[in-house]
Formats: structure tokens, C-alpha cells, sequence
């Protein structure tokens, strides 16, 4: 059974159709380690969630997604996490910009592309993963693009998490703890049991550790890009 270096987790993963099969090509791994885990969904749970999906979805999507949750879900007991964002890394360090459905985190990091050219790049536009390891907060791509066809394999250190607010001014607030934990766990998988909790709240106290965190209140107007590089770029070198 194929094996895919994944976050530095092996994972087992059996893509059926093209699109996941794509996706997870520059993740193959051919070396000796043993699976950590797999992330194979039934044919019963493609076609429960296909029907589920908006109309128009294809069974490859819906094997893409299905994949995701499995995967997002078993790493949660492993000291890592799923955080919903567009991570762009910009000067060697991702900067993960998250936000709802629709706010508009990638047309946001987009503007970066546009305004840095081949200085910055997308790690991933839907589905990376972060985790600490030796006290250094590490974001993780994913063969999981939400849809976007965004997803390298790449781990780069984690200059700031941003979430994004729209608004008619371009501002930048730092997030108190409450605050953080409420929207990374909008952002994140939700547990289902007590164990999954657990490690998910380990995980979210971990990274507020070590991690800087800022709300980026924009517009979609480039002078957003001048506001974030001058207020969380210059503070994360």
C-alpha cells in the first residue's frame, strides 16, 4: 500500500481517483519507516458524504475531503493540528491567514503574490497542518487544497498566525488568549469525544505558546498588504 510523508507522519493512503492521486504524488515517501497511521475512508462514507455535498461535487472531491478528516482527525493525538488558512511564506517564515468562509483570506494572500512576485509564495490555500517541535512552531503542507490546486510539500517555521476581519479601515489588534482559542477552534477540527479534546486542548495551549498571533481588520484595497508587512512581517523577523 502506497505511504506518504505527511507533516513528518507516515501515512497510509490508497487514492482511487485522479484528483486526490495528483495531490498526494510529491508526498510519496519510499524510505523504511513504518506507517504512523492510515487515512483510507470507506466506499460507504465517499458515497454518504458525496450526498451530502453541494450539488455539482464529484466522488474525487469527495474522496479528497473524506481523506482530509481522517488524517486532520488522527493527528490530533499526535501533537498536531489542522488550522483552516491560506499560509503564505513570505522571507522563509508562513504567515496563516485564517478567517470564515467568504471573509477572504485568499484574495488577501493573493495580493502578496501580486505585490512581492516570486518573494512569497502559498504553502497551501486551505488545509495546513502546524505542530511544535523543539520549541519551534512549524507549519506543515498538506496534499489536502480544499478545492484550490494549492498544496506543496513544505515545512517552514511559522512567522505569525492572522486572522482576518473585513472592515472599511486597514488595522492590525493583537488577540488576547480567549480570544486566540476561540477562533483557532473555528478554524480546527471538532472533537467528538473526550479524548479528542483533550489532545486538541494541548494542542491550542502549545501553540499559543509559541506562537504570535494578530487580527488583520481589511479591506480588500492593496494598502491591506502595506498595513500587515508593517505591522506583523516587521515584528516577526
Amino acid at each position: 500500500m502506497p505511504k506518504y510523508l505527511i507533516a513528518d507522519f507516515i501515512v497510509e493512503i490508497e487514492p482511487k481517483f485522479d484528483y486526490l492521486k495528483k495531490l498526494c504524488e510529491p508526498f510519496l515517501y519510499e524510505g523504511e519507516r513504518s506507517a504512523d497511521f492510515s487515512a483510507i475512508p470507506s466506499a460507504s462514507y465517499l458515497n454518504s458524504l458525496l450526498s451530502r455535498m453541494v450539488e455539482g461535487s464529484t466522488i474525487d472531491e469527495a474522496e479528497e475531503f473524506a481523506t482530509a478528516s481522517i488524517f486532520n482527525r488522527k493527528i490530533i493525538h499526535r501533537g498536531a493540528m489542522l488550522v483552516h488558512s491560506s499560509a503564505l511564506v513570505f522571507d522563509g517564515k508562513a504567515y496563516l491567514f485564517s478567517a470564515d468562509s467568504g471573509v477572504g483570506k485568499s484574495t488577501h494572500t493573493k495580493m502578496w503574490l501580486k505585490r512581492f512576485g516570486s518573494k512569497a509564495h502559498i504553502l497551501n490555500d486551505d488545509k495546513p497542518v502546524v505542530k511544535i517541535k523543539n520549541g519551534v512552531p512549524l507549519c506543515c503542507g498538506t496534499p489536502f487544497d480544499g478545492g484550490s490546486g494549492i498544496a506543496d510539500n513544505e515545512t517552514v517555521p511559522i512567522g505569525a498566525i492572522i486572522f482576518i476581519e473585513r472592515s472599511d479601515d486597514n488595522f492590525v489588534t493583537v488577540p488576547d488568549t480567549k480570544e486566540i482559542v476561540q477562533r483557532l477552534y473555528k478554524s480546527t477540527v471538532k472533537f467528538v469525544n473526550k479524548s479528542d479534546g483533550m489532545s486538541l486542548l494541548s494542542n491550542l495551549d502549545n501553540l499559543i505558546r509559541h506562537t504570535k498571533f494578530y487580527v488583520l481588520h481589511c479591506n480588500t484595497d492593496d494598502s491591506a498588504v502595506d498595513v500587515a508587512y508593517n505591522n506583523i512581517i516587521k515584528n516577526c523577523k
